[in-house]
């Protein structure tokens, strides 16, 4: 089986990615345009928030490989062998769902943020032993829940980072 990376899914990071370039330029226009300090705060504060975000969530992956499965974060790598896999469940709330990978000393945290759940669910359902599969797996893995509420305030943060810069530039326009 040649390995399998996912990533999180394009509907989570455009949003974000927009986020964080418009708080940048936001925060370049009010500079530029000499606001005090105090004024420039919270222009920093998203900047930072938003530039960390979407960095944490483009080196976000999951790898599946014929051994193992890993996932890459801003902090390293965590990897567990098929072998050590002593269960494999999942915790859902509301349409959030967390899955976890446990050995007997280590565990692995994933959500259905990730593209392609379906895929992740099976292609793992192949790789571990049935016995050691929560019931609750088999009928995610042929439905997968996506998750949209977070999408929703992120395009609603867009919208309200375009007006500040749109009410930043506007003593500026003729």
């Amino acid at each position: 089986m040649a390995p399998k990376e996912f990533r999180i899914r394009k509907v989570l990071v455009i949003p974000l990615l927009l986020c964080a370039l418009l708080a940048s330029a936001l925060l370049g226009i009010s500079w530029c345009q000499g606001e005090p300090p105090a004024r420039l705060v919270l222009p920093v504060s998203f900047t930072l928030l938003f530039t960390f975000l979407a960095v944490n969530i483009l080196v976000r992956r999951l790898r599946i490989d014929e051994k193992s499965v890993s996932q890459r974060r801003l902090w390293g790598v965590k990897t567990i062998p098929f072998d050590d896999i002593h269960r494999f469940d999942a915790t859902q709330v509301r349409n959030r769902v967390f899955f976890a990978l446990s050995t007997s000393d280590r565990y692995l945290i994933f959500t259905n943020a990730y593209a392609d759940l379906g895929d992740i669910l099976k292609t793992l359902l192949e790789r571990i032993p049935p016995h050691n599969v929560g019931a609750e797996i088999p009928p995610l893995a042929d439905l997968p829940p996506l998750r949209q509420a977070n999408v929703i305030p992120l395009w609603l943060m867009v919208a309200i980072l375009g007006a500040a810069i749109g009410l930043q530039l506007h003593p500026l326009l003729p």
